[in-house]
Formats: structure tokens, sequence, C-alpha cells
């Protein structure tokens, strides 16, 4: 039994508490950001500065549902609010539909809910890898701790990057409260799955062995989704000075 509970907990640290804190602060500080546009720009500005996150974030949320078999009833990419009307402050959409008997379906919800996270992280190392590589490979370097290498970056490309990365952390990170709900509707399934797998692991394997082979497999992902973190706290820092200068 205190080898199920070591496996447990090794699931528990590397697949959910890691993550999850990594993306709370994440989703929080986004949230910042789109506020601080809005506080800059007037109510569009959320659009113009971030509608390309938009887009990133209900398209994870679309390929995403399709993955886990929803049913996709409506969706939009990007949305333009009347502002005039409370009720439509919805950036984008994605409206889905699933069957409540599907074990698989019911799982999909958590990670539906969670996708914008996972998508724009990977689109802003995607982004960092193409069009500045020397910053990420500075960025792993410092992470892993070893030697740094030096870095030539293109004034174009950089300028480029820099509006594009810009423009996910305000408009894509932000989870709403519809996201967050969605998620809580697996979330009994999914620990099903986690204390089942718990239990398989512990026939073949110890809790640190479970642990170890986790850090390994999933540094890449801590990586980016604290390279993430760190551009939206930098996208933070500049759009308060924006705000205070205005």
């Amino acid at each position: 039994m205190n080898g199920y509970f070591k496996v447990l907990g090794a699931l528990g640290l590397f697949l959910v508490m890691i993550p999850v804190l990594l993306g709370t602060l994440t989703v929080m500080i986004s949230r910042r950001n789109k506020a601080l546009s809005v506080v800059i720009g007037g109510f569009y500005a959320q659009i113009i500065l971030g509608g390309i996150g938009v887009v990133i974030h209900e398209l994870s949320h679309l390929l995403t549902a399709l993955f886990f078999g929803h049913q996709i009833v409506s969706f939009r990419l990007l949305h333009v609010p009347d502002p005039h009307n409370p009720a439509d402050n919805a950036l984008g959409y994605v409206n889905h539909a699933w069957n409540e008997h599907s074990f698989y379906q019911r799982v999909g919800n958590v990670f539906i809910g969670i996708a914008p996270v996972v998508g724009c992280t990977l689109a802003i190392v995607g982004l960092t890898q193409w069009l500045v590589p020397g910053i990420f490979t500075l960025w792993h370097a410092l992470i892993t701790q070893t030697e740094a290498p030096q870095i030539h970056l293109a004034a174009g490309r950089t300028i480029l990057w820099l509006i594009l990365i810009g423009n996910i952390a305000i408009g894509g990170f932000d989870l709403s409260s519809a996201d967050l709900e969605n998620s809580a509707t697996g979330l009994m399934t999914l620990l099903i799955v986690f204390l089942a797998a718990a239990l398989i692991l512990c026939q073949f394997t110890t809790g640190p062995i479970v642990a170890q082979t986790l850090r390994t497999w999933l540094a890449p992902f801590y990586w980016s989704l604290a390279f993430a973190l760190l551009i939206n706290l930098l996208m933070m820092g500049i759009l308060s000075l924006l705000s205070r200068l205005g």
C-alpha cells in the first residue's frame, strides 16, 4: 500500500501540481494583461492587441474537442462583441456536445477546458524557435544550468516575434469561467483514471522510478510553460508602464 501511494504521489506531483501551478500563474497574469490592454486602448484594444491569441485559444478548444470525439455545435475563432450589449462579451467560442455515458469523452472535458494554456505555450515556443531560436536556446541553458551560447538577433525577425508573442500573451491564455466549469465536469472521471493508473503501475515499478521518468519526459513541457509565464510577466510589466504613462 505504501508503494501505491508513492506512485500516486509521483503522478499527482508531475502530472497535476506542477502544471497547474505554472498554468494558473500564467492564466492570472494573462487576464491582467487583457485588462491592462483595455485600460490603455479601450474596449477594442483586447481584440487588436490580443486577437491572434484569441484565435489560438479557441482553436485549441476546437482541436481538443475533436480529438476527444465531441460534436462541434458551433464555433467562432474570433468574435467582435457589441460594447453596448452586456451579454455579448465573448471574444470567441466553441460550443460542443458529448456523450455523458462515454468515459473517454467525459475525461476529454478536463483537457478541452485547459487546452488554450497548452496551445498558446506551444505557439510561443514554436514562434520563438522559428524566428529567434537563440532566445529559447538561451532560456534552456539558464534552466538546465549549462553554458549559455552567444545569440545573434535579426531586428526584423525579433520585432515580428515580439508582436506575435505579445498578442498571444494578451489574448490567448485567459481561461473563462465557462472553460473552468467545462473542465470541472470531467475531474471525477480523470481522478478515477489516476487511481487506476497508480494501482497498475505500483505492480511493476516504484514511486521514485515513476517520478524520475516523468521528470525526464515532462521537463521540456515545464520549460515551455515557464517560458510562457516569463513572456506574460514581461508583457505585464510593459503594459503596466504604458498604462501609467497614459
